[in-house]
This record gives structure tokens, sequence and C-alpha cells, in this order.
């Protein structure tokens, strides 16, 4: 037989321990990460938090919240009039605790960020006192550090029109931070991480009536991969894209009956969808990404309700928590996939009609943090 060298047993054997210890310390570092994901989930106890006040002392007014899937990165905006020096962006790394202050982004309208919090896109307009309308520009800025440096994703022209009639210039972004839409006078969409951007112009097919969304509230809300995603305007105007917003379907306004809707929310996975029928506080929901809508429920008659005023939707990752924001106060939760819904008990808010509730929750729909601020017209 043909001689054979003997294997080195000693060169084995430490082989064998280093790659014995490698997957122990991966094994142990996973274990971690799952025990601080249990630890920041694990108390269901609803939180209501109140931002107002809490940014700053002296700030009473918020006009836009966003946070990260388990609630503890979020982001937040003082409201934007006057010669306010306190219209920054803020930011909380501890659950809302403790806020700092990003005073390098002002004037801010809304704002969204991926599940990790690490990357942010909010909507400006650069100035608001010293400028003339005619030199103003409406501007998307992105972080991809946690707020920690920024820069200019998208900058436009707007008029006058635009700025006297409210319209919260909403956007969302899928959860990599790689699609964006963005709603100002018209609909645009980026698939390249807000490199570039598409303009959308939709054509009403059952009046022959264009509409681009100018000056009028909007809302959008996106899947998780940002592959589906659905735009509403107060005209009663729905439109849902399925190809990461390369085109968007305009929908017929009949299961709306002619009324304003101005919210609208979706699932993670972009099958349930939400839309509030604002004329009658009836609710709308699709089980099949937007395709077609079942009326399932109406909001609570409640005094100082005004039923033009629906303007915010937001669920739990699965859809079966739900809560909606009322432009004079109220704000309503579902427990029970939006079949029915109880007025949440607010302190501190303005009833009247000038108070507008922003919302945003976490993953798991057990903690809302909301603000409101008093609607203004600007010069």
């Amino acid at each position: 037989l043909p001689y054979s060298k003997p294997c080195n047993m000693k060169f084995i054997i430490i082989i064998y321990i280093v790659i014995v210890c490698l997957c122990s310390c991966l094994t142990l570092t996973l274990a971690e990460n799952l025990r601080k994901n249990a630890d920041e989930s694990t108390d269901s106890e609803f939180k209501l938090i109140l931002l107002n006040g809490v940014l700053d002392s002296e700030i009473t007014d918020v006009n836009a919240v966003a946070m990260s899937s388990t609630g503890k990165i979020v982001y937040a905006s003082s409201y934007v009039y006057g010669t306010s020096d306190k219209s920054y962006l803020y930011k909380s790394a501890d659950y809302g605790k403790t806020w700092q202050a990003i005073t390098d982004v002002i004037n801010v309208y809304n704002i969204a960020t991926t599940p990790s919090g690490r990357i942010v896109y909010v909507t400006q307009v650069n100035d608001l006192v010293n400028l003339p309308a005619i030199d103003r520009r409406l501007l998307v800025l992105k972080s991809t550090d946690f707020g920690e440096t920024w820069s200019i994703s998208l900058q436009s022209g707007y008029t006058v029109a635009e700025l006297n009639n409210y319209n919260p210039f909403p956007i969302v972004i899928s959860s990599s931070g790689q699609h964006v839409y963005f709603s100002s006078s018209v609909l645009l969409t980026s698939n390249d991480y807000g490199e570039s951007y598409i303009k959308h112009q939709l054509l009403r097919s059952d009046d022959n009536y264009y509409y681009d969304g100018y000056a009028s509230p909007s809302g959008i809300a996106v899947s998780r991969t940002g592959r589906y995603a659905y735009y509403v305007n107060e005209h009663d105007f729905y439109a849902r894209s399925t190809n990461y917003g390369s085109k968007f379907e305009l929908f017929p306004r009949t299961f709306l009956q002619r009324s304003y809707a101005s919210a609208v929310g979706c699932s993670e996975s972009g099958k349930i969808v939400y839309i509030v029928d604002s004329s009658h506080g009836f609710i709308h929901k699709s089980n099949n990404f937007g395709y077609t809508f079942t009326k399932v429920s109406q909001i609570p008659t409640n005094p100082n309700t005004q039923y033009t005023s629906f303007n915010s939707i937001v669920t739990s990752k699965n859809g079966d928590i739900v809560y909606i924001s009322n432009y004079y106060g109220p704000i309503y939760k579902s427990t029970d996939s939006a079949s029915t819904f109880e007025e949440l008990p607010l302190t501190n808010v303005p009833d009247n009609d000038k108070a507008y509730s922003v919302l945003s929750t976490n993953y798991k729909g057990d903690t809302l943090i909301f603000g409101y601020f008093q609607y203004r017209e600007y010069n």
C-alpha cells in the first residue's frame, strides 16, 4: 500500500476549538440581541405620550412625529410659524423621555423614518419669515446617520396658494429607505433612496377632471418593502401602486361616495388598508392590497367631532390595532381591526376647531405618541 502521511491531530484540534468558540460567540450575540428586543417589547401596558411641552418647555405646538419600530427612536418637530426660534426637528433616543434639538433642520412639515430610525426624511420650507413667497423653496432632506448629518434629496418651488391652504406635505418611505413617496402640489416617488424622483399626473376617469394634489391635504401609506403604496386626497381621490411607485392606478370614487378622504393607513405587508370617509366618519377596509374596500364601521358620535376632519391613520404591524386622529382633538383606537372604536381620554388638548393632531405608533401598537398644533395661515 502507498504510504500516507499521518494527519496533524494537534492542528485539527486547534481548528475545531476555534470553530466552536466562534459559533458560541455568534450564539451569545444572537441571544443577547433577542433578549434586548424582548426587553424593549415585553411591557404590553398601553402608553399614550403627549409631546406638547415635552420637546421643550416653551413648545406648545407639535406638527409631525415618527418613530422606529420599537419606539425607542422618535423624531418630532415643532410648529412652523412666525419668528419662533424653536421650529426645529427634535430627536429622542430613549422612548420620548428626553429630547435633543437638531437645530440645523427647521420649518419641518412631515417626517418619515425606517424601522431602525437610522434613515430619516423630512419635508421642509427653507424660510417662512425673511424670504418672499417667490423665493421660498420646499425641500426634502435626508439623513442616513440618525439625524447627525443631512443632505438635500429634493428641492422645488411652491405657490402662495399651497402655503395658505393647509397641506401637510406628507412623506412615507420603505423600511430600507430606498422607496420614497412624497406629496406636494404633485405626487412624487423615488426608487433610488431619494436621488431622483418620478412625477405622477393622475387623470381622474369618472369625470375627466385633471387633478394633481394641488393645495389640498392628502395622505400616503406604504408597505414595509415599498412595493404597495396608497394615496388619498380630500377630493375623494384614491390611487394605489403595486410596483414600488413606478405607476399609480386611479380608482373610481364610488366607494367614497363623493366624500372627503384625506387619511389612509396600512399594515406592514400592505395587504390591509384603511381609508376614512371624513364626511361621514365611515371606515373603509381592504383585505386585498387596496383593490376593493368594504365599509366596516363608523367613528362613534361625539358632539365635538366635526366630520370633515380626520387627518391621520396609523396601525400596528399586523393592522389589527388602529388609531385615527381628528383635526378637532379626539383620537380613536380600535383593537379589533377597525370593527369598533373607542375615544381615548386626552388631557391638555384644546377643544376647538383649531387643534390638529398628529400620530405615530410602534409595531406592536401598544405605544401611541401624539402631538397637536394650532392651525394658522401664513402671510
